[in-house]
């Protein structure tokens, strides 16, 4: 298969869920240095356009679904103000413990409720949310879908997820200095942290987190997901050239007269 192909599942491996959560638990205290690596220091600025995307939130009932060290979480917070409510969830209780230690510097409004939950299976009623927010997680699933599904489920009639994920740029030009950055510039940084060391046999996490993003799923492909989850008025909005790529989707009010075999 060629490099540059589309996987629509992105890369898939048995033991594939033990072998993340044990990434993340490995680099959970590094983890926000090496995103500013990975992202060329722009990360924070995808963070800011999400919320823009978002819209006004406050008051509202929010879940960010693989919350990681609570970044996107706490800017959610920050948006929603003291009455709304944020829940930050992730598979990885290292991640979630170090999350926690952050979030008294960050003053917020209201704290962060931060829960140890899967993706592929959120402990939540339906409609228990206005907003589902995620960041950089979907490559990380057994199931691209069904996660997408999930954050459908769990909101309410009108809410909107915001999702946000790396790809690798279409354009042949930008993709080739892309790749040389991946291999030499972030794989060698991550050697300081990961010692080159593999996890459960298998490669170590810098290697994992920047060759999953080699052919995962984006743009189109992507949006066609989300729509096929249920969402309406989907949007995919490419940013840096198409190396990151952050999504939208409604789930639509209903409708009485519809829902009402009375009325005709």
């Amino acid at each position: 298969m060629a490099e540059d192909e589309i996987k629509p599942n992105g890369t898939q491996f048995d033991g594939k869920e033990v072998y993340v959560k044990d990434v993340f638990t490995e680099i959970a205290s590094y983890y926000d240095e090496m995103n500013e690596i990975m992202s060329l220091r722009m990360i924070q600025g995808w963070h800011r356009y999400m919320m823009k995307v978002a819209g006004d939130i406050s008051g509202k009932d929010c879940i960010d679904v693989g919350t990681g060290t609570g970044e996107i979480a706490f800017l959610v917070a920050e948006h929603a103000g003291p009455g709304g409510h944020v829940t930050g969830l992730d598979l990885t209780p290292e991640m979630l413990k170090y999350a926690e230690s952050k979030m008294p510097e960050r003053h917020l409004p209201r704290p962060v409720e931060f829960v140890e939950g899967d993706a592929l299976n959120l402990q939540y009623p339906d409609g228990s949310f206005d907003l589902v927010t995620s960041g950089y997680m979907l490559r990380n699933v057994n199931d691209i879908q069904k996660a997408i599904s999930e954050m459908y489920r769990v909101l309410r009639p009108g809410g909107k997820a915001v999702v946000a994920e790396m790809a690798t740029p279409d354009n042949r030009f930008i993709r080739y200095f892309f790749n040389i950055y991946m291999k030499h510039r972030v794989q060698k940084i991550g050697r300081k942290y990961d010692k080159g060391e593999s996890i459960d046999g298998k490669m170590p996490a810098y290697d994992w987190l920047a060759n999953s993003i080699k052919g995962f799923p984006h743009g189109e492909v992507m949006e066609e997901k989300f729509r096929k989850a249920g969402f309406t008025q989907v949007k995919a909005h490419k940013k840096n050239f198409g190396a990151v790529y952050i999504y939208e989707g409604m789930k639509e009010q209903r409708d009485p007269c519809r829902s009402d075999p009375s009325v005709f």
